[in-house]
């Protein structure tokens, strides 16, 4: 049985993940690359909190792979979301930073390309996220 503040949570972290995602979208239309691909990992990272949420489980790391083994351990058949997982990681700190490059800005290092993968990506765990924290609540309600 998931306590009804626990679920309200899950469910606020799945709307903070949906805005993030929507900033991402809206940034891939202005070409700022490396602000959507940080703003699809913090999608992919506030989707698997929220999921971690609806079993009691609050986690305050940026990993995206931490939180995605978590929720494997659960029991979610979330396998298929590894690379993904992998892959925003890398979006986390180097697309804020000069200092993670060795000349140039930040922005300057990433591509269309790797934004619409990012977003992509951010999409399949929203999906599976969406599941999770849903399910069940049809149920409920009639």
């Amino acid at each position: 049985m998931i306590m009804s503040g626990v679920l309200e949570r899950a469910r606020d972290l799945l709307e903070d993940a949906e805005d993030f995602l929507g900033a991402a979208r809206d940034l891939l239309r202005s070409g700022r690359w490396a602000k959507v691909c940080f703003n699809a990992q913090q999608a992919g990272e506030m989707a698997l909190k929220a999921a971690l949420n609806k079993y009691g489980v609050e986690r305050r790391t940026h990993s995206l792979t931490e939180l995605l083994e978590e929720l494997i351990r659960y029991g979610e058949r979330l396998e298929g979301l590894r690379d993904a997982a992998k892959v925003l990681d890398q979006y986390y700190i180097p697309t804020r930073y000069a200092n993670a490059f060795s000349s140039g800005p930040a922005y300057r290092h990433y591509t269309r390309r790797q934004a619409e993968e990012a977003v992509e990506l951010a999409e399949a765990i929203l999906r599976e996220v969406r599941r999770i924290v849903t399910e069940g609540e049809a149920e409920k309600e009639g």
